[in-house]
Formats: C-alpha cells, sequence, structure tokens
C-alpha cells in the first residue's frame, strides 16, 4: 500500500510530471497534471486541472502543492502517474482508500520529506547536452550541446511544446503514427516532433510537412536528409485550394497558419478524423474586418485596439465549439507566457465522442447578428449561408 501524498513528497526533487485521471466523486478535475516551472527565477509547480472541456492553471509553492495533495488529489483520483528522474510509478486507489503501486517512485531524501525548492532545477523533456540537430541548426543549443543563453525563451517555448505533445501521447504506445504540419514554415519545431517520435518514443512516423513556399521546402527536404529522418518529408501545398491526401491522420499541426489557413487546415483535419489536433493561430484578421454593431457587446467594437482582440478571442472560440460539435474534447490553453509571444493561444483537440449540432446554431446566429463571417463555420455549415 502507498500513501499518495507521501510519495508526491518524495518525488518533488525529481519530479517530471504527475498525472491524475479517473476522478471520484469529490474530485475538483476531470483530469489534473503537475508539472515543474520556473517563473521569475522562482521554482513552482504548476497544475493544470480539466473541467467542462476548460483548462485552469494554479501555480503553487512546494508547501501549498503538499497542502492541495491532501485535499483535493489524495484520494480523488482513481489512478496518478508519477515521473521522475529515477522513473515512472503508477498507483490505483483501493477500497479502502490507499493506493497499490507500481513501477519505480523517486527516493526518499535522508531523513525524510521534500528537497527544498531551491535544490531543485527545472528538467526539460529535451535536456541540455542532448544531441538534437535541429536545436543546434535553431542556436538554441551550441555545436557542444549546450544551451545559448540569449534563446533560452527560445528553448522553454520548445520544451513547453513537447511537454504538452508528450502529455497527449504519454499512454500511446509506440507504433505507426501519421503526422501532418500545416504551414511548417522553415520547420524546426517540425524536425524537433518528428525527434520526439521516432528517437526519443520510437515511434514508426510517417510526417509530412506543408508549406507554400518551394524554396522552403526544398531546404527542409534537405535538412530531414541530412538529419536522416527517413520518415519526415516536405511538400508545397495551399491547404485552402490543392488537393490533399484523403487519408487517415493521428496528429494534425497547425503552427501560427496565417489567418483563415488554421480554418481549412482544422477543416481537413475534422473531415479525415484526426485523432490529435494542436493549433496555435496567427493573424486573425477576418471577423476584425467583417464584424459590425449588433447587440449588448457593441462597446468592445469601439476601439481598434480592443476590437481587434475582442475578434481574434471570438475566432478561436469559434473553432473550439466547431471541433466540440465534430466529435473532439477541445481546449484553449496557454501555449507560452504572454510575455514572450502574443501568439499564445493553442487550441487543443482530441476525437473521443460522436458529432452533434449543439454549438454551430449558437456560432451561426452570433455570426448572423454581428455581420461577420468565420471560415470554419462556413465550410462545416455551407447551407446556412
Amino acid at each position: 500500500m502507498a500513501d499518495l501524498k507521501m510519495e508526491l513528497a518524495a518525488a518533488l526533487p525529481r519530479l517530471q510530471k504527475a498525472v491524475f485521471s479517473q476522478p471520484t466523486d469529490g474530485a475538483p478535475y476531470q483530469k489534473a497534471a503537475l508539472r515543474p516551472v520556473v517563473i521569475k527565477a522562482r521554482s513552482l509547480f504548476q497544475l493544470e486541472g480539466f473541467r467542462d472541456n476548460k483548462a485552469f492553471h494554479r501555480n503553487l509553492t512546494e508547501e501549498e502543492l503538499l497542502a492541495l495533495a491532501d485535499e483535493e488529489l489524495s484520494g480523488r483520483y482513481r489512478q496518478a502517474l508519477i515521473m521522475t528522474d529515477e522513473g515512472a510509478a503508477q498507483y490505483v486507489l483501493r477500497r479502502d482508500g490507499s493506493y497499490r503501486k507500481s513501477g519505480k517512485s523517486a527516493v526518499p531524501r535522508p531523513g525524510g520529506g521534500a528537497a527544498p525548492t531551491h535544490d531543485r532545477e527545472k528538467k526539460y523533456l529535451l535536456a541540455e547536452g542532448e544531441n538534437i540537430p535541429a536545436l543546434v541548426d535553431l542556436g538554441v543549443f551550441t555545436p557542444d550541446l549546450r544551451i545559448v543563453k540569449a534563446k533560452y525563451d527560445k528553448y522553454r517555448q520548445i520544451n513547453r511544446f513537447i511537454e504538452l505533445i508528450d502529455d497527449a501521447f504519454s499512454e500511446v504506445e509506440p507504433g505507426p503514427l501519421t503526422v501532418m504540419d500545416f504551414g511548417c514554415g522553415k520547420s524546426y519545431l517540425t524536425f524537433i516532433l518528428y525527434y520526439y517520435f521516432a528517437v526519443r518514443r520510437g515511434f514508426d512516423v510517417e510526417m509530412i510537412g506543408y508549406d507554400l513556399k518551394a524554396d522552403v521546402v526544398e531546404h527542409c527536404g534537405a535538412v530531414a536528409r541530412k538529419y536522416g529522418y527517413d520518415g519526415l518529408r516536405f511538400e508545397v501545398a495551399d491547404v485552402s485550394g490543392d488537393v490533399l491526401p484523403d487519408r487517415e491522420i493521428d496528429l494534425l499541426v497547425t503552427l501560427h497558419a496565417c489567418d483563415t489557413a488554421t480554418d481549412y487546415a482544422l477543416h481537413y483535419a475534422v473531415r479525415h478524423g484526426a485523432k490529435r489536433i494542436f493549433s496555435v493561430p496567427c493573424c486573425q484578421h477576418e471577423i476584425d474586418q467583417t464584424i459590425s454593431c449588433g447587440g449588448d457587446l457593441d462597446i468592445l467594437l469601439r476601439h481598434g485596439i480592443v476590437r481587434e482582440r475582442v475578434s481574434a478571442l471570438l475566432t478561436d472560440a469559434i473553432r473550439a465549439e466547431i471541433l466540440e460539435d465534430m466529435g473532439y474534447e477541445t481546449d484553449l490553453i496557454e501555449f507560452v507566457d504572454l510575455a514572450h509571444s502574443p501568439k499564445n493561444l493553442m487550441i487543443r483537440a482530441e476525437k473521443n465522442h460522436a458529432p452533434r449540432r449543439r454549438n454551430i446554431p449558437l456560432c451561426r446566429a452570433l455570426a448572423k447578428r454581428y455581420g461577420f463571417r468565420q471560415t470554419l463555420l462556413e465550410l462545416v455549415d455551407p447551407a446556412a449561408e
């Protein structure tokens, strides 16, 4: 038998990630994930909880986390996974309230208890010193695989992206995997994503990166061959007009695809039943250019900078609602801190239920009332135009 709070306390000095799932009636979230973070030079722990298809974040000190573990985590989830530098341990809740443990967890410190936060350094999935060619070419790592100080924020952003991917695929056994990346550009994240799946996790990956620029595609293809990434290729294509492969997709990624290109990529994903979607939209002008006054929220449209931001948020909210109707459990999360990039919202979706028509009529009514156009809405609901 194992005490989950004590196990978590022992794991904190070397914690990589903890996931709590299968909630009981008293659980505050449907699923919760925990990871160490560094915010303004402070070592903290971030709890990400999911409830009603929304993500909630709390940054906690070690003391606050252990108090929360006692009040909101231990006994509230039937399964828990704690991953440390030493390995991973799985915990299953018993009827008597204790947990049955399997696997390896952190070794308790001499004298018991967890290490103080100032003794702990943030552990990243893509660690300094690891031979990741794309990070060297990007200038994030030096040729001797050390982090370039001026690129530390970029290093954190890349790791944040891989942490989100790792969380989604942590329970997926390696096997054949089809990934499509729309608007891949110079493709550094594409190469890093391929490295994670093919090298780190051992998936049999087929990954295709699409971009409009032939010279970029040619360059990326040459780099893939240089790295020896046989399962990665690049093609010139316009997702808004070209005929693309009619095939099943395990993962569709679109990072900073400009304006309505994101909508066409999401539409392609839902038409082909993509199992998972990760999208960071960019340059969302469509609603801003077409919206007009028409209701109680007119005050938000009177000033250009406010209208622009509201329009961008409305765009992503509509996309998320449509994905829900298309059979996806969807949430909007902060991809990176707003101080590092204004393009900081990620749409994360996983196909897990049958399609329904609950949100689309509401979105259509809102578009009619305020006179705006939204491409994904028109692609999935053309008859209502």
